[in-house]
Order: structure tokens, then C-alpha cells, then sequence
């Protein structure tokens, strides 16, 4: 069946070719991620969080790590991926898919029976149906999810309750990855969180003091129950967890799961080695020393070749100040920050050799639309840097400052999240290469947190170093990449962010055909088709730069051996099946 489950596109082909019949994605018989398991109950999980716990744990609300960590152990969905991103069963025991002669798409999901949430509530289909339709696909609650939700002509799909276990999801049209985003939102409690949807609130629902308050009700494996700032959140079993192992015993194996705070990634390696947490995701720098120290230490130590996330240095479009708005809108002076980082010398210093350079927005880890020939690339050479100066209008001046047309001197302040290593590094060496051509950068690193509300709620920010997570899928870059999107930082639309000024803000001709390419690539089922877009998509981006890719590091993990159960990828990471991961 995983068979089956993995040639997804495929299927959904020929259900076009044969309207009207249904095809079954996967069926009763199907065991859930983990029922083949086998373990010992009880014992904690200590992993690491860098620099800040979560902001939130309303998943609409939540757009950093530092939240979505939190969020993804207590909320789940009807079907779930595996650390190579094939789809599996979860709530829901049983998915059918068919396109009705008028060309519309149904999908039909039979929920597993006798599953409670973590207060003991039953969880029927009303919860799917009033997640769906009321929450995510709410115009009065916009929110990330929507943007991946919608099909080419921005409509949303609709869910209807067909009985108490059966739901029936309906799209307007074909929509490839219907399945993985309808099916895979993480479903909310009616009976808690309906009350702030009808008052208009919902976004004001479960902030983080809601985890002291023992508020949260979820139907995951853990159930966070105490926060406290700056050190750590518990996770508890959720004792109505639906999982069994093949023994018939009800998972998760381990008792708590806590998530330990830690300022930076040095702290986070001395924990680490003073058993103080159990998994670290291994930086280059010290990834010879803890390998070497492995059997000593009893640590199991590996590596798993490229991510799918992304780093890179952002230019704020509609930044306040109209002088620096205008640098960073000019497409020469984005080339000649690209052509003056020195990614060699990056992967060198900060991730001794382990990591490679990125040109453009899809890693090559996510093989199926990766394509190495759709990328420009800008290799390290400060004398092209500076002739993308001279033709994007900037000179120097007698003492060497870079200048504008006007006779401004050229400088700006650089952000990134304080403690990651890796970026600080990355920050000190462009600062250093661009005072090479005069340009005067005061970098800044902040609190984690504080650097994302900068970037989504006020605008207030110049130019920074972060990252994306990525996926095996483009697709899942929809609230980056459209026009509208909600992660659409470098250049919000002043209809989705109130502090962009509709006098100010402009979209080229080249983020608009990425925005159509977003937008309509999800209705083509011919998979030749949608590498294509996407082959455009990366050649676009790598021409025009509203994102300079930096370097990546390979991924790289430790443990202790005390844990069992791990299968780490790139893709899922250590803790994806944290659910029946046990202790000895």
C-alpha cells in the first residue's frame, strides 16, 4: 500500500481519465505510522529549542518554529507524512478521490471510530468540518493555510458532514495536492474553539498562557501543561491518544516531552554533551569533535545529506526610509550583494566543509522539481559586484563610500536572530565583503521572535538573514511566493499588511508571473507540466533576487543511544514519529 500511497499524482491522472469512479487513496487495512512498533513506556524526551519558546499556540497565529514546535505534537490531522514525505493514514482510516463529469473533485475521508480528545471529548467529523470550513477557509480569519488551500481561481473548498465519521470535501476543480493540504490541517476542538469564532476572536484564542492554564486540548501525543519563559514547555501523554503499537499497547511510549530553551548553539552543544538533553541537531563546526567522541559517549552520530530549508538574506522592499527603499528595489544592487558573498569561504569557516552553496529557492533535496540549469548563479567576485554598482546607478566617492544618484552614502542595518551561529557568521562575513565596496553595514542581532514581528506585523526592518523550512513540495511556498501571501515579507501587498502604504508599494512584472505560476500550477495533474512551471518559478527568482541565497548546511544529527526508534532524514528530522520514540 505505501506503494500506492506514494504515486499520488499518478493516481489523481487517471482518475481524470476516468471520471466519476472513484479511486481509493488508501483503505481500512492500512496501518497507521507507528502500529508496527515495539517499546517500553514511560521516561522523558529533552530536546533543545533555540533562543525563544513560543509566541503562540493558536496554529492560525503561529508563523516561527519557535510556535509551530509546540503547536504540531498536540495537534493532528486526518492523514500524515513520514520522514520521506509519503502520505499515510492518521484519523482517518480511509480516503477516496474522484472527479465528477462536471470536473469537480471529491474527496471522501472515513474517520476512525472511538477516538476522544485529550479532555475526553469524542472527536467526530463535526470537528473536521467546523476546522475547515469555519477556521481556515473563514474570510474573516485570514490565515497561511488558506493560501494552499485555494485552487487556481482562489476558491476554497467546502467540507460537509456526511455522517458522524464521514466527511466529504468538495473543490470547484481538479486541485493536485488536495489531499495532503484539505486533509492534512491540524483539526481543532468545536466545543472549545467555536465560542471564539462566533465572537470574532479567534485569533485572540490559546496564547501561550494558555498552556499554564491547562487550556489546550488536542487530539497528539503530548499535551503541553507548563511554560516557563526563557527555560523550557512540558509535554505531558495525551491518555486518549489513538495510537496502538503491534502489541496491542497505547502509544506515545514516553511520558513527557520537554522542549529545554537555550539561547544559542553553543549552549545548545554543551547541553548536549553534558547529557542535559538528549537529541542535537549537530552544527558543522562541532560535527568532527561530537563524532569522534560518539562511542565514548554513547551517541549515535550521523549525517543525511542536503535540506530542504533555505537561507538567505532579505531586502525590505517598502522600507520606511525612501532612500533605502529605493537601493533595495534596484535589482543591480541585489546582484552586487549576491556577487559579493563569498560562499566558499562560508561553507569553510561556518560549516567546516559540510554544507553547500544555494542559488535559488528550491534545495536540491526536493529532487522531483530541483533543476541545477534553471538557476543563475553569482559566484564571489567583487569587481562584478562593483560594475552591478555602476550600472545600477551608485559611484564612489572621494574617501570610497559607495554612493547613490543622489549623492547618498550607502549604508543599512542587517538583523538575524541572535545565538544561531551559523547566521551571525554569515552576517559578519557580508558586512566584511561590503565594506570591500564601501558600503557600511551595523549588524544587529535579535531575539528570534522579536526579528519575525518585524518582519510580519510592523515593517519595521531593513535587511536580514533567515530561513525557510522548505518542503519536498514547492507548492507549500504558496504563502511566500503570492502576491498576497501571508509570508510574503520582502514586499507585502498593502491588502494583506496594513503598513504598507498603497502609495508606496509596487509589484514587478516578474514577482506577478511567479504569483500566476503559484496560483495556477495546481490544477495540472501532468507532472511534466508542474516541473516545468516550477523550472521557471526558480529562474525567475534567481534572476531578480527578492531572496539571495546564502549556503546550506547538510544535515547532520545526534542522540543518545538511550533512545529508540529514531529513523532521522533530512526530511522529518529526529522527533517526526516523536509519538512511539522510548527511552531504556
Amino acid at each position: 500500500m505505501k506503494k500506492v500511497l506514494a504515486v499520488v499524482l499518478l493516481l489523481v491522472f487517471v482518475a481524470l481519465s476516468f471520471a466519476a469512479e472513484k479511486y481509493v487513496y488508501f483503505d481500512e487495512k492500512t496501518p497507521y505510522l507507528g502500529a508496527k512498533s515495539t517499546g517500553k513506556a514511560g521516561g522523558t524526551l529533552i530536546a533543545p529549542q533555540l533562543g525563544s519558546g513560543p509566541k503562540t499556540v493558536n496554529p492560525i497565529v503561529a508563523q516561527e518554529t519557535s510556535s509551530t514546535a509546540v503547536i504540531n505534537v498536540f495537534l493532528i490531522s486526518l492523514i500524515e507524512l513520514d520522514n520521506y514525505a509519503r502520505m499515510h493514514p492518521a484519523l482517518a482510516e480511509r480516503c477516496e478521490v474522484e472527479v465528477t463529469d462536471d470536473q469537480k473533485m471529491i474527496i471522501t475521508l472515513k474517520i476512525r471510530k472511538g477516538i476522544k480528545w485529550s479532555d475526553g471529548t469524542p472527536f467526530t467529523a463535526d470537528d473536521f468540518v467546523f476546522s475547515l470550513n469555519d477556521i481556515y477557509c473563514n474570510p474573516d480569519i485570514p490565515n497561511d493555510m488558506a493560501n494552499l488551500l485555494e485552487d487556481s481561481q482562489g476558491r476554497l473548498p467546502v467540507a460537509e458532514k456526511v455522517d458522524d465519521y464521514t466527511v466529504k470535501i468538495t473543490y470547484q476543480e481538479p486541485y493536485r495536492l488536495a489531499v495532503r493540504y484539505a486533509a492534512g490541517i491540524q483539526i481543532l476542538p468545536k466545543h472549545v474553539a467555536e465560542p471564539w469564532v462566533k465572537q470574532g476572536k479567534f485569533k485572540e484564542m490559546w496564547t501561550v498562557d494558555a498552556i499554564n492554564k491547562k487550556e489546550l486540548v488536542g487530539l497528539g501525543p503530548f499535551i503541553p501543561v507548563e511554560y516557563v519563559p526563557d527555560q523550557f514547555v512540558r509535554m505531558v501523554r495525551n491518555p486518549y491518544y489513538y495510537k496502538k503499537d503491534a502489541n496491542g499497547q497505547q502509544l506515545p511510549y514516553l511520558d513527557e516531552y520537554v522542549l529545554k530553551i537555550i539561547p544559542d548553539l553553543n549552549a545548545i552543544r554543551l547541553a548536549f554533551e553534558n547529557g542535559e538533553i538528549d537529541v542535537y541537531g549537530v552544527t558543522a563546526q562541532f560535527y568532527p569533535e561530537i563524532k569522534n567522541k560518539a562511542k565514548e559517549k554513547g551517541w549515535v552520530v550521523g549525517t543525511g545529506g542536503p535540506t530542504f530549508g533555505t537561507t538567505f538574506v532579505t531586502l525590505n522592499f517598502n522600507c520606511s526610509d525612501p532612500v533605502k527603499r529605493k537601493w533595495f528595489r534596484n535589482e543591480f544592487f541585489r546582484k552586487a550583494i549576491a556577487y559579493s558573498m563569498d560562499k566558499d569561504a562560508m561553507i569553510d569557516t561556518l560549516l567546516a566543509g559540510l554544507g553547500v552553496a544555494q542559488w535559488g529557492p528550491i534545495s536540491a533535496a526536493a529532487a522531483a522539481f530541483y533543476n541545477d540549469d534553471a538557476l543563475r548563479k553569482y559566484p564571489y567576485d567583487l569587481d562584478y559586484a562593483r560594475m552591478m554598482l555602476q550600472m545600477g546607478g551608485f559611484s564612489w566617492d572621494n574617501d570610497g563610500n559607495c554612493i547613490d544618484e543622489d549623492g547618498n552614502k550607502v549604508e543599512f542595518i542587517l538583523m538575524t536572530n541572535a545565538g544561531n551561529t551559523q547566521r551571525e557568521g554569515t552576517c559578519n562575513i557580508l558586512r566584511d565583503e561590503l565594506a570591500k565596496l564601501g558600503i557600511k553595514v551595523v549588524f544587529t542581532p535579535i531575539d528570534f521572535n522579536t526579528l519575525v514581528q518585524k518582519m510580519t506585523s510592523t515593517g519595521d526592518w531593513e535587511a536580514i538573514v533567515i530561513g525557510l523550512t522548505g518542503s519536498d513540495e514547492p507548492q507549500g511556498g504558496a504563502n511566500v511566493w503570492k502576491l498576497d501571501g501571508a509570508l510574503h515579507f520582502w514586499n507585502y501587498s498593502p491588502k494583506v499588511k496594513s503598513f504598507v502604504s498603497p502609495d508606496i508599494y509596487e509589484a514587478p512584472d516578474w514577482e506577478v508571473e511567479i504569483d500566476k505560476i503559484f496560483r495556477e500550477n495546481v490544477r495540472i495533474l501532468d507532472q511534466e507540466k508542474v516541473y516545468q512551471m516550477f523550472s521557471r518559478y526558480q529562474e525567475l527568482v534567481s534572476e531578480h533576487l527578492p531572496l539571495i541565497y546564502t549556503i546550506q548546511q547538510n544535515y547532520l544529527y545526534a542522540y543518545v543511544n538511550k533512545l529508540q526508534n529514531l529513523e532521522p532524514t533530512a526530511f522529518g528530522g529526529m522527533l517526526w514519529n516523536v509519538d512511539w520514540i522510548w527511552k531504556k
